[in-house]
């Protein structure tokens, strides 16, 4: 079995759904071990947000409600560590990072970045830092992404600090494609996970 180490930084809705759609995967020969590293707090945009716009949501459905009930869907899929605290670097290269934070370190074949746009100030990814461009306030940040959402081999950004407008539709779906292409990439080609009735 072919089991992967994937580090998402980010506990909001765009790092959990990359988690989702990950545990998601986890069948057969391959599967996953996921670690989520959160500040802590509710210092996340979504936690001031009352959603109206967004499918299967329950109109003005609030962000912490949100958060608790995707963080619930994801543990009935896998086992997830969630760990509390700031990343301060990441090295190494696919396959081989090390994500150092104060307190922690974890070893990851993949890492996914799903900071937000308030700043991004890890060691590693200090070239990759702009302004974003699609966010009606000033001071905002995202990184600079290739296709499908890579910052560099192995390394990917979900949701708003990949450059995507700012709502939560988006943030989800950014956050998917970059789990998809982490797919992809262990697979060797396209790879798309789809449900179906009578599949679980």
């Amino acid at each position: 079995m072919t089991t992967k180490k994937v580090v998402i930084i980010g506990g909001s809705i765009a790092g959990l759904s990359a988690a989702l759609v990950l545990a998601s995967a986890i069948k057969g020969e391959l599967s996953f071990e996921l670690a989520i590293i959160e500040k802590g707090g509710k210092e996340a945009d979504l936690y001031k947000a009352d959603v109206y716009n967004v499918p299967l949501f329950k109109a003005g459905i609030n962000g912490e409600e949100i958060i608790d009930s995707t963080k619930e869907q994801l543990q009935k899929l896998a086992k997830v560590n969630f760990i509390a605290g700031e990343v301060t670097e990441i090295s190494g290269e696919k396959g081989n990072f090390m994500v150092n934070g104060t307190g922690f370190s974890e070893k990851a074949d993949y890492v996914i970045v799903a900071t937000g746009a308030n700043a991004c100030n890890i060691k590693g990814l200090e070239s990759f830092v702009k302004p974003h461009t699609l966010m009606p306030k000033p001071g905002k940040i995202c990184l600079e992404v290739g296709a499908r959402n890579v910052i560099k081999d192995g390394i990917y950004a979900a949701g708003i600090v990949s450059g995507v407008t700012t709502m939560v539709a988006c943030a989800m779906g950014s956050a998917t494609e970059s789990a998809c292409a982490i797919l992809s990439d262990i697979a060797g080609n396209v790879a798309v996970i789809h449900d179906f009735k009578g599949s679980r």
